[in-house]
């Protein structure tokens, strides 16, 4: 769960401490919330950021308030017992009695006026709330797609080894309309839509598209686009079509599709009557996502955009494509020290694994350092000694490796870059 989802069930908490005049847990309750949604208001997004800022400190004012009345109560409480018994008043039975219910009404007034300032407060919050609860149609598809635990990555770009070019590319085609959305209406630019990010396997393109998600603070729904075709055959139009309700009710969201190819091939190279229906139903769906008053973001990733239908790469559609390359020669440097940051190892020149890592792949990268850790754990438990990795050790792995991505399959990625 995400610090929003928690502020959100301290404030349902609060809520009911309130109505049933447990102020002084209420008062903590919504304190609480507070906090959480001062922390959550950490994000580049300078409209979310502000937004979560304003509930925090509508938060704090109820809390104030129930402070205030609470010790108002406990005043009043104090007054009447003085009032009983003190000097010059009239111990009425029948007048106290009166006081009290009329002092009763008037608590049970102020915390019903206070309990629809809290809902004022909160509509938008409570909303949300509601509007991600899943009908039994949605579980049931969820629990078929292996769909749970939807929330915002804590992945950032932070996180990215290298490809700056790549991050640049994203933060300009991609989160700036999602970021500035009152600059980009004004401009007549729509937040959302479809990305294609292709390239060569084993380079992090579904960590890119949590990354992204994260930068743009929204909900990140991972679909394997076989799913959807193995489950419930032959209902592959309704599923698509419960797909894009769901991520609806998950606002701003990131719906991304690994391996899309699988179900959007060109219609003309295919016998399959019931893929040339299904790549008519995805296509609607994305063509309707301009006039969906919630914002959605289409990442489709694949290792073979050739082999797309060219009507999902049209302009409204995949029409930004971004191409992940393997890592340069800078993103490998950082890549290996990552993966051998938490082993014990002798000083590494990184500079001559980088640049005798060519065509090497992050996936590549990572196997390396894993297996070369692997070997000298092997060998530690055989002799019963304990010692660091040496540069030779890495290298002995390197060299019996070979890179996943020859020249020959990059120049057909440049080529459909460039076309």
């Amino acid at each position: 769960m995400t610090l929003v989802d928690d502020s959100i069930l301290l404030i349902k908490k609060a809520q009911e401490a309130e109505n049933n005049n447990r102020l002084r847990e209420a008062i903590e309750l919504y304190t609480g919330a507070a906090k959480l949604l001062l922390e959550s208001s950490k994000v580049e997004n300078p409209e979310v950021a502000a937004h979560r800022e304003q509930q925090a400190k509508s938060m704090f004012t109820i809390a104030e308030n129930l402070k205030e009345k609470l010790h108002n109560m406990e005043n009043s409480k104090e007054n009447k017992i003085d009032a009983s018994g003190g000097k010059g008043e009239i111990n009425n039975p029948d007048k106290e009695q009166d006081m009290n219910i009329e002092a009763e009404q008037s608590d049970q007034n102020q915390l019903q006026k206070e309990s629809m300032q809290v809902n004022n407060e909160n509509k938008v919050i409570k909303e949300q709330d509601l509007n991600m609860k899943n009908t039994p149609e949605d579980q049931e598809f969820l629990d078929a797609m292996g769909i749970d635990n939807i929330n915002i990555p804590d992945i950032s770009f932070d996180d990215v080894a290298g490809l700056d070019m790549v991050k640049d590319e994203v933060k300009v085609k991609i989160l700036l309309p999602l970021v500035k959305k009152d600059l980009a209406k004004v401009y007549d630019i729509s937040a959302g839509g479809g990305i294609l990010m292709y390239g060569p396997p084993g380079n992090g393109k579904t960590f890119i598209a949590r990354a992204i998600a994260h930068e743009a603070h929204a909900y990140f729904i991972n679909i394997n686009p076989s799913n959807l075709l193995n489950q419930w055959f032959g209902r592959f139009e309704k599923n698509i079509e419960t797909l894009f309700r769901y991520a609806s009710k998950h606002s701003p969201a990131v719906l991304f599709f690994d391996e899309i190819d699988a179900i959007t091939p060109k219609r003309a190279k295919t016998n399959s009557s019931y893929m040339k229906r299904a790549v008519p139903a995805l296509l609607s769906e994305m063509d309707g996502i301009v006039a969906r008053k919630h914002t959605l973001l289409i990442i489709g990733a694949t290792n073979n955009p050739w082999d797309i239908d060219e009507a999902f790469l049209r302009p409204g559609r995949f029409g930004e494509r971004i191409y992940i390359p393997p890592p340069d020669v800078k993103a490998r440097k950082l890549l290996f020290e990552m993966y051998l940051k938490n082993a014990i190892h002798d000083e590494v020149d990184y500079d001559y694994l980088s640049s005798i890592t060519e065509n090497f792949s992050a996936a590549d990268i990572k196997y390396v350092c894993n297996k070369t850790k692997e070997n000298v754990f092997k060998e530690a438990t055989k002799t019963d000694v304990v010692r660091n990795i040496t540069e030779n050790d890495i290298l002995e792995v390197v060299n019996a490796s070979k890179p996943s991505v020859n020249n020959e399959l990059l120049a057909k990625y440049i080529k459909f870059r460039d076309a």
